[in-house]
């Protein structure tokens, strides 16, 4: 079975509804250990994951030690998961606070344009991936604008044309 926190299911490969809820609340488990809710982390460590870890154990008709390897890591991959989502959003949240604040942000510093970065297409406030994309794109443009000076010149005089 492969974990949804690494990777997506193969087409036409069988989803276990019992794993899937496992790994549902084993990554809330994280997420609310890592937001500082511990007496909450532990009440879905406790009260929810051992019955479900027994429900799909026992259904999966595998040894102990294979059982014991797949949610080791199964717990690994919602940790690295939670801990690369905090780290994207703490680096989202500077740039969109220099941005605000109107100082130089990572992302101009980057670019080598000292100035702002905007993004050429909507993305959605919850698509972490989505921003991360259209920002390196935006910084893509600003070097490409740098090595190229004439590109846009060009563009204008042959969109006159």
């Amino acid at each position: 079975m492969n974990s949804i926190l690494s990777a997506e299911r193969l087409v036409g490969e069988p989803a276990d509804p019992r794993w899937a809820e496992l790994e549902r609340w084993t990554l809330e488990a994280c997420l609310l250990r890592a937001e500082g809710r511990e007496a909450e982390a532990v009440g879905v460590l406790q009260e929810r994951i051992p019955g479900l870890i027994r429900a799909w154990s026992e259904a999966a008709g595998l040894a102990r030690p294979v059982v014991q390897e797949r949610l080791r890591t199964m717990f690994a991959d919602a940790q690295r998961f939670v801990a690369r989502g905090l780290a994207h959003r703490r680096l989202i949240t500077a740039e969109l606070a220099g941005r605000a604040e109107g100082r130089p942000t990572v992302a101009a510093g980057v670019a080598g344009s000292g100035g702002r970065l905007g993004l050429r297409r909507a993305v959605a406030v919850d698509d972490v991936v989505g921003m991360l994309d259209g920002l390196a794109e935006a910084e893509r443009e600003v070097r490409r604008e740098a090595i190229w000076p004439m590109r846009s010149a060009a563009t204008l005089a042959a969109a006159r044309l």
